[in-house]
């Protein structure tokens, strides 16, 4: 990374304000990463989010939800039933976001091999 980019990214110059914000507002969470790595498993209705993360409280798991939509990471789908049924899936953006989570924990991994 160039000197430049690097005070872009300090700044928020370039988009990089956007990048910024995911990373605070989702990646600060200590759910999101679960709930993430959930979703990609095929676990993508608020009920079996919940029982999949124990101890995630339906308020969390809703502002996380909120916060992963509105980054569009996460796409929701409403179906019109009685009673309603929602359910959420990666996004193209979305998967790309944990295939880079799952580098890291695989550059992770590697590190601590030689440590």
């Amino acid at each position: 990374m160039s000197s430049q980019e690097a005070e872009n990214l300090k700044t928020g110059n370039n988009g990089f304000s956007n990048l910024v914000s995911i990373f605070e507002d989702c990646l600060g969470c200590k759910w999101t990463i679960p709930i993430l790595i959930s979703i990609s498993e095929g676990f993508n209705r608020p009920g079996t989010l919940l029982q999949n993360n124990q101890g995630l409280s339906t308020k969390v798991l809703n502002e996380c939800l909120g916060r992963l939509l509105e980054y569009k990471i996460l796409q929701k789908f409403t179906y019109p039933e009685i009673p309603p049924r929602v359910e959420y899936c990666l996004t193209n953006f979305g998967q790309e976001f944990i295939d880079i989570l799952i580098r890291i924990r695989q550059l992770q991994n590697e590190f601590q091999d030689i440590s």
